[in-house]
């Protein structure tokens, strides 16, 4: 723990941790959004950890192998389910090969699990074995991110946004929509990471839903939350109050273009001069209140397997006059103010998460201000926690403040590269040749012996503007009383305790 601890919050046997919104969804078969995924982790568990350093440890499985196409896991015997039966190898098998299969459309296939992967199991041996289709570099790491369901939860699938049904730590036991989630901590978990267990642990986690950063400051300082995240210039309140923080860093502020056909950034140069028309360092500084760090890998969240930059060398420079030759020699003409071709207006729609606060609803208003008086006519619209995804795959826009956020550089492939939705997640209808040839390389490579190829291929998508990260969070979650860990994924559950118990 960082900083010094301020006494203990709310206190009791349970934690309230607040968090900006209700993620909606949570069934970790459906449900991709970070916070629905940092909740879940509460309820289920994973083949293998991935350590906040990056190094690997054993979950559900003790012991396993990996190359770029097979992964095979021995299990151990004595993780239960929530309804007291043994999680087998053939029942993680039925998840895996649900996602894989095509025919499922699953939003985790290709995101977590390759699209086609098959898994068979050995009961009796306690193994599991999971193939790849074609060459997979980090399938170890990714078939560590599956939350892994049990097999009533496979067959009642409905039942998961409401109910958890894992082997976790916790179960979720009450869902109130928009104000918060309780998970309760289970008797007997001892198979967690390392073999961690939950005895330490608090009786019930308490997820509360309050938007208004300030909100949570006053109720972390006034005892009704004992944990926050706190990104925005109230950090500094708690900071001098003495409370003690864990840091978090987060992919924040990143651009997706929507290159469809029709899309006014379907234009490479378009998207070029749009982007240098912005003064992208002063954006960055507003969305975090200045305590960002300069994004240096393309979603990669803490400890990436590939630490090389392949950003900063890349991003358009902010510079209007250069801009306007770009789309001058693009065929746009400029009069009264504004920009325009063949009679068309430049004008961009753009959504943006404005439950992440104040700071990024104020560095969206600057994008506008400088869009403005550049010349282009700038539509925006808020997306809320439970929207996001569905906007964004809907494609009616031009320009959307979206970052992704991936714990290995193959995940980015779904996103810039295949399918359009709704048979996919290429957002943007990304279609940029060298980005695919140099992943084709690096996908060929077992783990990080392929971060050359991966870092060049990241550096095509920045250089042709099929996507803009530049500014990372690097934001506390402050807590009065209380200890834990943080990964990319936030709090990690079983090193959740009261400050000085182990």
């Amino acid at each position: 723990m960082r900083g010094t601890d301020g006494g203990a919050g709310a206190g009791g046997n349970t934690v309230t941790i607040g968090v900006a919104g209700d993620p909606g969804a949570m069934n970790p078969l459906t449900a991709p959004a970070s916070g629905a995924v940092m909740m879940n982790r509460f309820a289920y568990d994973s083949l293998v950890d991935i350590r906040p350093d990056g190094q690997i440890a054993s979950g559900v499985a003790r012991t396993w192998t990996a190359d770029t196409t097979t992964a095979s896991f021995t299990l151990r015997r004595d993780v239960l389910c929530d309804d007291g039966t043994t999680l087998t190898p053939s029942a993680i098998a039925a998840q895996y090969n649900y996602i894989g299969d095509p025919a499922n459309k699953s939003p985790m296939a290709g995101l977590m699990v390759p699209v086609g992967a098959t898994a068979a199991a050995d009961d009796a041996a306690g193994t599991l074995t999971l193939k790849a289709p074609e060459a997979t570099p980090f399938l170890l790491r990714s078939a560590g991110t599956v939350q892994l369901v049990c097999p009533s939860g496979m067959r009642s699938q409905e039942k998961l946004d409401q109910a958890s049904d894992g082997t976790g730590p916790y179960r979720l036991s009450e869902v109130v929509p928009g104000d918060h989630f309780t998970f309760t901590r289970r008797p007997g978990y001892v198979w967690g990471p390392d073999g961690a267990d939950n005895a330490a642990s608090p009786d019930r986690v308490v997820f509360k839903f309050v938007g208004n950063e300030s909100t949570r400051t006053n109720l972390l300082l006034g005892g009704q939350l004992d944990v926050a995240r706190v990104i925005g210039a109230d950090r500094t309140r708690l900071t001098a109050a003495g409370v003690g923080f864990e840091l978090q860093r987060d992919p924040f502020g990143m651009l997706l273009f929507n290159e469809a056909p029709g899309r006014v950034t379907a234009d490479a140069e378009v998207r070029w001069a749009l982007v240098a028309a912005l003064d992208l360092k002063q954006i960055g500084a507003v969305a975090t209140g200045g305590k960002g760090v300069p994004a240096t890998r393309l979603g990669t969240t803490m400890a990436p397997p590939c630490p090389t930059d392949s950003v900063t060398a890349d991003l358009p420079p902010h510079d209007p006059a250069r801009a306007a030759e770009a789309l001058r020699a693009a065929g746009w003409e400029k009069s009264g103010g504004r920009w325009s071709k063949n009679g068309r207006q430049l004008s961009i729609s753009m959504p943006y998460p404005g439950y992440q606060g104040n700071q990024v609803i104020a560095a969206v208003e600057l994008a506008v201000r400088q869009w403005n008086s550049f010349g282009v006519k700038v539509t925006t619209s808020q997306t809320a926690q439970t929207t996001n995804v569905s906007i964004l795959m809907a494609g009616q826009w031009d320009i959307a403040w979206a970052p992704v956020s991936v714990p290995t550089p193959d995940r980015n492939l779904v996103f810039f590269s295949g399918p359009k939705p709704p048979e996919g997640l290429n957002l943007g209808a990304t279609d940029n040749p060298e980005y695919r040839r140099l992943a084709a390389q690096a996908m060929g490579k077992s783990d990080i012996a392929g971060c050359p190829e991966w870092t060049s291929a990241e550096a095509e998508l920045i250089k042709r503007v099929d996507v803009v990260t530049f500014i990372d969070s690097n934001s506390p979650w402050f807590s009065r009383g209380y200890a834990f860990e943080i990964d990319g994924g936030g709090i990690l559950p079983t090193t959740l305790r009261r400050a000085g118990e182990r």
